[in-house]
């Protein structure tokens, strides 16, 4: 029976070996833009309200969606086990629904030509999860991972299978509810996550095998207290459009997820597939409401 690699964008518990290869960069100090509104989902919903939120989710399959994914296995099957011997997968999440998920889980079955786990199991404890994810949203999703070995060679990945479960449901308030959806459709290199923005500036290969990346971006928050940053997705893609891979930093910075606008940049190392498009990558940073109980 294959193991899954479960990703839920969040909270960090794995092994010292995957954190120290995923270190980011801290944000720089925000600047705070007027007006900011509330949180979206805590106008507080009636009876009615949260039966309707669940009964929609159950209709739509869940109200969650992974629409599309892809992944590049890194490195040559012939060399011995290295550091990048990893695959990077990215996978973007689509809210069908018109309520307000929290706390979804996003896994990813990375499997070899016989259908068994590729990947090694110290891999396999990280919990993570997407916090929030508007009506309407598209939310990426982004690992790199440690491809497992037999005989002194590295397994080939066959298919990855990408799914999401999980989530809980809010009836989304009309009112002080973020645009940005909006905003990122009129700007091809922004996303958002939880009706916040992040833009794409650059994205720099470096490394022996010009795998590594720094990527770097400008988040807008529009909300007037900071959320809880809880890592930095990367969806990578080629010149055609197509998902060839992504990374995730876990790194925490206090400055990440402030009100307003300021500048950040994430480090992902192993994880920038070579058929890349440098200038098609998808940034999303994952906050969590800063009343979550659960963060």
């Amino acid at each position: 029976m294959p193991l899954s690699v479960v990703v839920l964008v969040a909270v960090v518990t794995a092994g010292a070996a995957v954190v120290l290869q995923m270190r980011g960069q801290p944000d720089a100090t925000a600047t705070p833009t007027a007006p900011c509104i509330g949180p979206p989902d805590r106008a507080t919903p009636s009876a009615a309200e949260t039966a309707t939120a669940t009964a929609t989710a159950a209709l739509a399959g869940n109200g969650l969606d992974v629409v599309e994914s892809g992944f590049t296995q890194l490195g040559s099957s012939s060399a011995p086990i290295t550091r990048n011997a990893m695959v990077s997968i990215g996978a973007i999440v689509a809210n069908t629904s018109t309520h307000t998920a929290h706390r979804a889980l996003v896994t990813f079955d990375v499997l070899d030509s016989a259908g068994e786990s590729a990947v090694l199991t110290t891999i396999l404890d990280q919990p993570r999860e997407i916090p929030v994810i508007l009506p309407g949203e598209r939310v990426g999703v982004g690992g790199q991972f440690w491809i497992r070995s037999e005989d002194g060679q590295r397994v080939e990945v066959a298919r990855v299978n990408a799914t999401v479960s999980g989530a809980t449901w809010t009836a989304t308030a009309t009112a002080d509810t973020p645009d940005a959806t909006r905003d990122a459709a009129l700007d091809a290199a922004a996303t958002t996550a939880g009706g916040i923005t992040t833009r794409h500036l650059e994205t720099r290969r470096h490394g022996t095998d010009q795998i590594d990346a720094t990527v770097t971006y400008e988040v807008h928050s529009p909300y007037c207290r900071k959320w809880i940053s809880v890592g930095t997705s990367a969806v990578f893609r080629d010149d055609a459009g197509t998902v060839v891979g992504g990374g995730f930093d876990p790194t925490v910075s206090p400055y990440a997820c402030l009100p307003g606008q300021h500048p950040g940049s994430t480090l992902l190392p192993s994880s920038l597939p070579p058929t890349a498009a440098d200038t098609r990558t998808e940034v999303y940073k994952h906050c969590a409401p800063p009343d979550d109980p659960q963060q």
